[in-house]
């Protein structure tokens, strides 16, 4: 019969740059948990970062986290009026162009023919 041999896995030590950035991370962990500083992750729509970027320029920012913090501590210093006020969704005004409206116009003439049923009322001109 073979004898068996057992199979020792070693793990592997780790360097001494891993122990450093280790102590670092954990020296950096206590630090932020003394001074009450938690992690707290924004996800935004990409499509706000040039209005982001180009407003924190403006306004002398260089750092995001700075421009949330800000926001954050403005709206919780608000009276409930103000935060209503603050917190209310803002949409940009827009004005649908005269070719995008003609398109409509003429897609929605094609889909009512598609229906005899259908009854075509005209806008009344301005």
């Amino acid at each position: 019969m073979a004898e068996e041999q057992e199979l020792t896995v070693e793990e592997p030590q780790p360097t001494a740059e891993a122990i450093k950035q280790r102590r670092k991370r954990e020296k950096s962990a206590a630090k932020d948990a003394a001074l009450g500083v938690e992690k707290f992750t924004v996800e935004v729509a990409g499509v706000f970062k040039p209005d982001l970027k180009r407003v924190m320029a403006a306004h002398g920012f260089n750092n995001q986290q700075e421009v949330y913090q800000n926001l954050l501590r403005n709206l919780i210093a608000a009276d409930f009026e103000t935060q209503t006020k603050m917190l209310r969704c803002v949409t940009t005004p827009f004005v649908v162009s005269e070719k995008v409206s003609i398109a409509f116009i003429e897609q929605s003439v094609l889909i009512i023919q598609q229906d005899p049923e259908d009854e075509l009322i005209s806008p009344p001109l301005s």
